[in-house]
């Protein structure tokens, strides 16, 4: 029986040895599984709502962030569709309050081009050094600028001077947060009027054919800035050129934006991924 004992001891030694490897490993993965379900559903908060309020960006005081559009028109969020002007505001602080404390953050969105990605936004520094890191990616739609109304394949002579409208919102703070800037891509007309809410935008002699890309920032005064969103009216007047085409775009810009970066490439809507790291401190 003293011989039979030998062996069962020596298995219930190895057992009782190797006791604290079986739960560090039980441990190590309910750890991961819990960073992975947080770094889960911090991604899924920043691409799929636009934050509370829905205009933090500009109030400067959100409750909680998201980064997905709001359609001011439809009353929605737009998922998976980024907002540069939340993109440009977002910050650490904001991240880390929405990850939650005791644990550090780093969040990357660039192009999804594997040959040729291009960094759209950083925040925070990544900790190269941490044992047990988690990434999450998302895979969006983002811009660099805001496209808030435009007159695109629309506007073609007609033989006859004719009037092209559409609108777009402001208010107080959206006013001050962000430019609003004039894009005309012209192909042929010699003289086009453009006016904001019956402020004339743009000289009717600043369009010639022989300039195809023109920019001018729409001034303050010339937009509704009142506490509630007002539909600011635009017209577009054309004479009669044959064979002309022009588009038109407004588009709102982070405020001190400059000029050369108010540009069609900028506001195409272009594949992109967010990556979230997420690591304990």
């Amino acid at each position: 029986m003293l011989l039979a004992l030998i062996p069962l001891t020596i298995i219930l030694g190895m057992a009782v040895a190797n006791m604290d490897n079986i739960m560090y490993l039980s441990e190590n993965t309910i750890y991961q599984s819990s960073l992975q379900r947080v770094g889960s559903d911090a991604a899924d908060a920043l691409v799929e709502t636009s934050g509370v309020p829905y205009n933090w960006e500009s109030t400067g005081n959100p409750s909680t962030i998201g980064l997905a559009k709001y359609d001011i028109n439809k009353n929605l969020t737009v998922k998976n569709l980024m907002s540069p002007s939340k993109l440009s505001a977002i910050d650490i602080n904001d991240l880390e309050a929405l990850v939650g404390p005791g644990y550090g953050v780093y969040l990357k969105v660039s192009t999804a081009n594997s040959s040729n990605s291009t960094i759209i936004r950083t925040v925070g520094t990544y900790n190269a050094s941490s044992q047990n890191i988690v990434r999450v990616e998302r895979l969006v739609s983002a811009s660099n600028l805001d496209l808030v109304a435009s007159f695109e394949g629309l506007i073609r002579d007609a033989g006859q001077p004719r009037t092209y409208t559409t609108t777009f919102p402001t208010n107080d703070v959206y006013v001050q947060a962000y430019d609003y800037w004039l894009l005309i891509i012209n192909r042929g007309y010699n003289s086009a009027t453009v006016d904001v809410n019956n402020n004339q935008v743009l000289d009717p002699n600043e369009i010639n054919q022989h300039i195809t890309e023109i920019k001018q920032k729409i001034d303050v005064p010339f937009m509704y800035n009142e506490t509630y969103f007002q539909d600011n009216i635009v017209n577009v007047r054309t004479v009669s050129t044959p064979d002309s085409t022009m588009d038109v775009y407004v588009i709102a810009a982070p405020k001190g934006t400059p000029e050369q970066d108010i540009n069609l490439d900028n506001i195409k809507l272009r594949p992109a991924k967010l990556e979230l790291y997420i690591w304990t401190r």
